[in-house]
């Protein structure tokens, strides 16, 4: 007898242009100059995210009264990225009177055939599977023109069955937000307990003895300028880090280059477990990002733009409070002043400037007390994070289920 399960035939649905089902616009590039009208906040390109709308940076422009009824929203109105992120698309649920919708976004306005959530879902769907790639304009920045949104063709399932659809998603995306919040708070929480046992260490606030980062830090080890191989698909060959590896202060394998197949990394450029990490090179904001390396690596190396922490064998603090510490916003300000150059998009700081920072400068014991609790917080970090894992795998594989008819 076979047990094995058998998937639902796929239904087959009519593919059907967007143009045909709703009500479409662009937005208007107006005229920030203008001295007559009338104020509105106008939403941009960044102020849409996948289903939700960020209102939070808003500008504001003058607006002539008989312009204002063509760029004003409605509940339930679709918006979608012309240039940038082209494609992402949200949901306005009219949180906010007087908003309207400016040039590099499209509103869609859908029409009885077509729910609104199955169509960010879907448009969801087509730009992480490269379904979008088809309608794109333009070959090095894509856009999602008026033209190629009108042409965008959609398997459409009768009414209920796309509302029931996008019922199911609704309920299997709330579940990966949830763990992607419990994840941010978790990320706040370091931070918190940071400043409730330390204060502000380059204010001293709490009175430590004072000192400098050289009194803890012997020295920054790093790698060189590596020009990678982009066609070495070689999983065994030297990888080398990018600055991004360590941007959002937890370290990231990933963000690696593979090199030439014939390098041959010296032994004190590869990266090691407990290595604590830091960014001499980034934008002002982020510069001084450090993660500390959690697992064993194989065949990864350090470039010149990072710097491992090489420590003060008869005064060695603790990585994980060195990490919260030059995580704090304090010491990232500290670092920001201290950082040179003329490209807005790329400083720099010298191993001096940062060895010569004056702190505050706590106990060993009460670092390792600070260590103790934060690694109870990443334990639970990594718990949802493998949560979130399986969350994705499984949202993923509900949407392709969904949009090939067998959900």
């Amino acid at each position: 007898m076979n047990l094995a399960p058998t998937l639902a035939k796929p239904a087959i649905w009519p593919r059907i242009r967007l143009g045909e089902l709703a009500d479409h616009r662009l937005g208007k590039m107006l005229d920030k100059q203008k001295n007559t009208g009338l104020p509105r906040r106008y939403l941009r390109n960044p102020n849409i995210r996948w289903f939700d709308v960020d209102l939070t940076d808003l500008q504001e422009i003058l607006v002539e009264e008989q312009d204002i009824h063509r760029y004003e929203l409605r509940d339930g109105d679709v918006l979608i990225c012309e240039g940038g992120e082209a494609g992402r698309a949200a949901i306005w649920k009219g949180d906010s009177q007087g908003i309207i919708f400016q040039k590099a976004c499209h509103r869609v306005r859908v029409g009885p055939n077509l729910d609104a959530r199955f169509l960010v879902h879907r448009l969801m769907f087509d730009y992480f599977n490269r379904g979008l790639d088809d309608y794109y304009t333009g070959a090095t920045i894509k856009h999602f023109t008026g033209q190629d949104l009108a042409r965008y063709e959609i398997p459409l399932p009768p009414l209920d069955e796309q509302k029931r659809i996008a019922a199911i998603l609704d309920k299997a995306d709330q579940l990966r937000q949830k763990r992607r919040q419990a994840i941010a708070m978790l990320d706040s929480l370091t931070q918190s307990i940071f400043l409730e046992m330390f204060g502000d260490l380059i204010e001293n606030d709490k009175s430590f003895a004072a000192g400098r980062i050289s009194d803890w830090v012997e020295d920054f080890e790093t790698g060189k300028n590596l020009a990678p191989d982009p066609d070495n698909s070689d999983p065994r060959s030297y990888r080398v880090l990018k600055v991004s590896a360590v941007t959002s202060g937890i370290f990231k394998a990933e963000e690696a280059k593979a090199l030439p197949k014939s390098y041959r990394a010296p032994l004190n450029h590869l990266i090691h477990k407990g290595d604590l990490l830091f960014s001499r090179a980034n934008t002002a904001e982020l510069i001084g990002a450090t993660a500390i390396v959690h697992t064993d690596y194989e065949r990864i190396v350090l470039p010149d733009k990072i710097w491992r922490f090489a420590w003060n064998a008869k005064n060695k603090p603790n990585p994980l409070f060195v990490h919260g510490m030059f995580s704090s916003s304090s010491f990232r300000g500290e670092i920001s002043k201290r950082a040179t150059g003329t490209s807005g998009s790329m400083k720099n700081i010298s191993k001096e400037k940062v060895l010569n920072i004056r702190i505050g400068m706590p106990e060993r014991q009460l670092q390792d007390d600070f260590a103790e609790r934060i690694e109870a917080t990443q334990r639970c970090r990594l718990k949802c994070e493998n949560q979130l894992t399986v969350l994705e795998a499984h949202f993923s594989s509900l949407q392709h289920r969904a949009f090939s008819g067998q959900l």
